[in-house]
């Protein structure tokens, strides 16, 4: 599984994505899962910027390496599935198995519960490619 996710990353990164850095983007409406994401990226040496709906990170997701999305942000905001498919950014979604969001093109799925090794084997992934 592992190797399926690195060649997903090897794959989104070959689009017509532009990198700023190494900043990441983080979207849930949990404060809890925001701030146990941003901390386990951080502590290895990324930076993090953290928002509780889609909207507020439009602007940011864009210049970011990748966004990390919670799929709970589907079943609250209306748009957030047509956001998420016209972002035209790296898209990590995190679903739980009951999601009704299609994979697209940018987008790669995340089971829950997530390990932190498999969520930085695709951070990590995509930063390599990018490079």
């Amino acid at each position: 599984m592992t190797a399926y996710r690195r060649a997903c990353a090897r794959q989104f990164c070959a689009g017509p994505y532009v990198v700023a850095d190494k900043s990441i983007v983080v979207v849930a409406p949990d404060h809890g899962l925001r701030r146990s994401l941003a901390f386990a990226l951080e502590v290895e040496g990324y930076s993090t910027e953290s928002y509780d709906a889609l909207w507020k990170a439009e602007g940011s997701s864009t210049a970011s390496l990748c966004t990390i999305v919670d799929d709970e942000i589907l079943k609250s905001e209306a748009q957030a599935a047509r956001i998420l498919q016209d972002s035209g950014s790296r898209i990590i979604l995190l679903v739980d198995g009951m999601s009704a969001f299609r994979e697209h093109a940018g987008t790669i799925i995340l089971t829950k519960p997530i390990s932190g090794s498999d969520l930085l084997g695709v951070v990590n992934g995509l930063a390599a490619v990018a490079r």
